[in-house]
């Protein structure tokens, strides 16, 4: 062999050498696994684009070993599992090429779920406010309860999200003067549960009311506010909203006024009635005749 045939040969192998390795980096790639259970939602990817090789980092994407994406052309990927049940296994593999890193948006969503769960409940001067986690009931809803008089009433009514990560509630609220307490009640086909009870405490003047003993026809509050009026016994007669009620329909007797957090006695005397006037004789006029 001369010595032209041998440089031939090293030139050759090095050429297959560095095709062989050049092709290996091309296809070197790596993977992210995700594992657990479908609990109603997609999982999102973020596929990142490099403008010097003017391509995207992932390569493809298997769902239980499956796959659903092939060199996708698009920074945002949607992994639909939708054709799943909730809760069964899944297993998404993303391959994508070394020295990039796509990232997974909502690693979450396929967490197994430990139910539905109050995160945090806040109140403050005119607003009460809940997160929650793990809902999965799209007919599911809320009744944020308040303590009046050792009675746990609803005052307002929310709709659920449904959606099995954070969901944020926020409801306005009037509060009486002192101490209120609260609760959050949520309703579901497979759940029913209570948040913790947390108060606010109020610095305004309490609500008073006008006769403040005896009444005739009409009380009148200081401001608008939800009011029961009751017999002594605790039937109740009156309830609603508002600042001047009318009793001129109930009869003279004792009762109870309720309003804020605090019951109040009044009575409604007898009607006063008027003595009439007696009636005047009429007078005979004497025309002298016999």
């Amino acid at each position: 062999m001369n010595h032209c045939d041998l440089n031939k040969r090293i030139i050759n192998s090095v050429l297959v050498f560095l095709f062989v390795f050049t092709a290996s980096l091309v296809n070197a790639q790596e993977a992210i696994v995700q594992i657990g259970v479908y609990r109603g939602k997609n999982l999102f990817i973020q596929n990142p684009y490099d403008s010097k090789t003017k391509s995207y980092c992932v390569q493809s994407v298997e769902v239980n070993g499956n796959t659903i994406l092939s060199s996708p052309n698009s920074s945002a990927l949607t992994v639909d599992l939708s054709g799943f049940e909730i809760n069964q296994n899944v297993q998404i593999t993303i391959f994508h090429k070394s020295g990039c890193v796509p990232k997974v948006l909502n690693p979450r969503v396929l967490q197994q779920g430990t139910g539905f769960q109050f995160v945090q409940t806040l109140v403050d001067d005119s607003s009460i406010s809940w997160i929650t986690t793990g809902e999965q009931d799209k007919s599911a809803y809320y009744e944020v309860e308040k303590l009046k008089l050792d009675d746990w009433r609803t005052i307002q009514k929310v709709k659920a999200k449904g959606d099995i990560d954070n969901n944020q509630y926020s409801v306005g609220v009037v509060h009486y003067s002192g101490d209120n307490e609260f609760r959050i009640h949520y309703l579901a086909k497979d759940a029913d549960a209570y948040s913790e009870t947390f108060n606010f405490y109020s610095a305004k003047d309490p609500i008073s009311f006008y006769p403040i003993d005896k009444v005739d026809d009409l009380i009148s509050l200081t401001e608008p506010t939800d009011y029961i009026i009751k017999t002594k016994e605790g039937v109740i007669l009156k309830k609603g909203v508002g600042q001047d009620i009318f009793v001129d329909d109930l009869k003279p007797g004792e009762y109870i006024i309720v309003i804020e957090n605090r019951e109040e006695e009044f009575y409604k005397p007898e009607p006063v009635r008027e003595t009439p006037l007696p009636k005047k004789k009429k007078r005979v006029k004497n025309d002298g005749s016999t």
